[in-house]
């Protein structure tokens, strides 16, 4: 009797320690989400993502910490000023990204963001890095919409990288144009606030669709 009591007990006591690791966790989460919507400096956006480099190290089994690690590493590239810097914050950003897929391979919001870190690399020096890089990014982001045909994020990123080579080479820009437009009412019906899946993206769109209207 004693030891059923006792095997109780050690259960309720478990379930407790997980019920406050889990309201720590989705806390911490708000807090770094939160914080990511207003960042704007390279500064700001480092402390954030050492937020979520923080939650990753605790929580390696969800996703989302390591992909918002990664995703705030590879905005902090774009943002940099001197490729030695940008290939610091990409390489700190794949890191991130690698936890991510071992941790989901086949989520469409991962994929997407391995070619958006393949991007930000071709951005940092597209003379060189156009021609190797280009095509991975674009591989990465058909992977992700065939995993889910209306993620918006991976269709604003591939309409980016296609719009990008059509004016290379001279070419119209119609489809990529078209695409970007196709995503604005999936991002306006995303529920923000409702988990911590990734909401970002329009501004993107937007910036785009204003350069094929120009």
């Amino acid at each position: 009797m004693k030891k059923i009591v006792l095997l109780i007990g050690l259960l309720v006591a478990g379930f407790a320690l997980h019920a406050q690791g889990q309201a720590a966790y989705i806390k911490a989460m708000s807090k770094g989400l939160q914080a990511m919507g207003t960042a704007q400096t390279v500064e700001e956006i480092q402390a954030v993502a050492s937020q979520f480099e923080r939650i990753s190290a605790k929580v390696e089994s969800e996703w989302h910490p390591h992909y918002y690690a990664g995703l705030n590493y590879i905005n902090m590239s774009m943002r940099a000023k001197d490729i030695a810097t940008k290939d610091k914050y990409t390489k700190q950003a794949q890191a991130f990204i690698d936890k991510a897929i071992a941790t989901d391979p086949n989520n469409s919001e991962i994929v997407a963001l391995q070619g958006y870190n393949y991007m930000a690399q071709l951005a940092a020096d597209p003379g060189n890095r156009g021609q190797m890089l280009s095509g991975k990014a674009m591989k990465q982001f058909s992977m992700a919409i065939q995993l889910n045909p209306e993620n918006p994020r991976a269709n604003a990123l591939m309409a980016q990288m296609q719009f990008g080579m059509a004016q290379f080479f001279g070419s119209p820009v119609d489809k990529p144009c078209a695409m970007a437009k196709k995503t604005i009412p999936t991002f306006d019906a995303e529920e923000k606030g409702k988990s911590f899946d990734p909401t970002w993206g329009k501004e993107m769109a937007e910036s785009l669709i204003s350069q094929c209207e120009k």
